[in-house]
């Protein structure tokens, strides 16, 4: 590219910067999807910035010598003016020194107020699933911001510990590898959902997404490991144990339990273990009674304890507490996948319904577990990261009712 080319470039660029700075996002002057891609760089922090550019916004009062003579040591010419802000948009030729460089420099003008980069904004992934817009929980996580990031992948399972799946429904067939029923005498490889709990709950951690159907999960690019270990309603300890053993041993990054109850036993809690010493994540609903009574297998060190929020970004009512609480996640009103040919109440023809409880805030937890699993994180890393980067709802600090916070994927991803 010529100089000349090049400079028409630029002014190109700095138009489309001014239109989406007016037009979309009032701070995403940098907005350049159509842009060469030889004028873009990207820092040592993976943000990506318009190279050869800065934002220079300068102090009120500002005299108009002062802001004259801002960039003239460089060379620089003035793309864009931002009146309202009194900044502008700077251009410096190649051979002016780095951009950081010239940055550091202009800093210390007593005019400038700040200077910035003129970072590139994306548009966040929004899936082309039609009940996308009703999954607030999504929302509220920063899902789409994280999707970004990561979708996930092959290198990331979440094993779903419940009362199975329905293995022929469209939101979720593609993304079952693998299936095990532990409430028959003898294990079976079919984990046939007839009760609709573990449906649901598979649903939010890993729908189908981006395929124009139903709903998306919080983990669009995990696979799901699904081991029927509920029966009339509840499960047996034994079974439970199995499960997770039999979960650990087939490859699942994540265990999911969106169950549990008061009294601990040794061989859950060894199961638990056993799980997380071989680098397994394992998350667990905190339970429904609106009590500090410890609910199990949630309540164990091992295993990520997770609290109900609502749609206003609070405690749901309903949500158990307590200092052995670990991270808070959206669980009231939450729409997922169910097995249409049950006689299951409120169960749309095509599949899908709403539910609440914390047994919906685990599956979320899981599949932000699930998308730290497929960037490369130990279990260990995934059980900070998901706990240092919670949005803090309660008192400054961990607390009884949200623990470390409401979940945050993007942040947690590395947004």
């Amino acid at each position: 590219m010529t100089r000349v080319e090049r400079q028409i470039a630029i002014l190109t660029l700095a138009a489309l910067a001014a239109v989406v700075f007016l037009v979309i996002v009032p701070k995403a002057w940098g907005q350049a999807s159509a842009q060469d891609p030889g004028q873009i760089s990207t820092g040592p922090n993976g943000v990506r910035y318009v190279e050869d550019e800065l934002i220079v916004t300068l102090k009120p009062g500002a005299s108009p010598e002062r802001a004259k003579d801002v960039g003239s040591r460089f060379e620089a010419r003035a793309r864009e003016t931002i009146p309202s802000v009194d900044a502008r948009l700077l251009s410096f030729p190649d051979d002016e020194g780095s951009l950081g460089h010239i940055k550091r420099t202009l800093e210390e003008n007593p005019a400038v107020e700040s200077v910035d980069y003129n970072y590139v904004r994306e548009l966040a992934f929004t899936p082309n699933d039609p009940r996308f817009g009703e999954q607030y929980g999504l929302s509220q996580i920063r899902a789409s911001q994280a999707w970004d990031i990561t979708q996930g992948g092959p290198s990331a399972d979440i094993a779903i510990i419940d009362s199975g799946i329905d293995a022929t429904h469209p939101d979720l067939q593609t993304n079952i590898v693998l299936q095990r029923n532990f409430t028959t005498k003898r294990p079976s490889p079919d984990a046939n959902d007839n009760e609709g709990h573990g449906t649901h709950v598979s649903g939010i951690a890993a729908a189908v997404t981006n395929n124009g159907k139903g709903v998306a999960g919080t983990c669009p690019g995990c696979d799901l490991i699904v081991a029927k270990a509920v029966a009339g309603g509840g499960a047996n300890d034994a079974d439970l144990a199995d499960a997770i053993e039999w979960a650990t041993n087939n490859g699942a990054e994540v265990v999911n339990l969106s169950l549990g109850a008061p009294g601990s036993s040794d061989v859950l809690r060894d199961a638990v273990n056993y799980a997380w010493n071989n680098g397994v994540v394992v998350v667990a609903a905190a339970g429904n009674a609106d009590t500090s009574v410890k609910d199990y297998p949630a309540a164990y060190p091992n295993v990520i304890a997770v609290v109900a929020t609502n749609k206003y970004d609070r405690r749901a009512s309903y949500s158990n507490f307590g200092g052995w609480v670990d991270v808070a996640a959206p669980g009231t009103g939450i729409v997922s996948t169910c097995p249409p040919n049950l006689p299951y109440p409120d169960c749309s023809p095509n599949g899908y319904k709403t539910l609440s409880g914390t047994s919906m805030s685990s599956p979320h937890v899981a599949g932000l577990a699930g998308l730290l699993a497929a960037q490369g994180r130990t279990a260990s890393g995934i059980r900070s990261r998901i706990q240092s980067t919670a949005t803090d709802l309660g008192p400054d600090g961990k607390d009884n009712y949200y623990g470390h916070g409401r979940i945050n994927a993007y942040r947690a991803v590395g947004g």
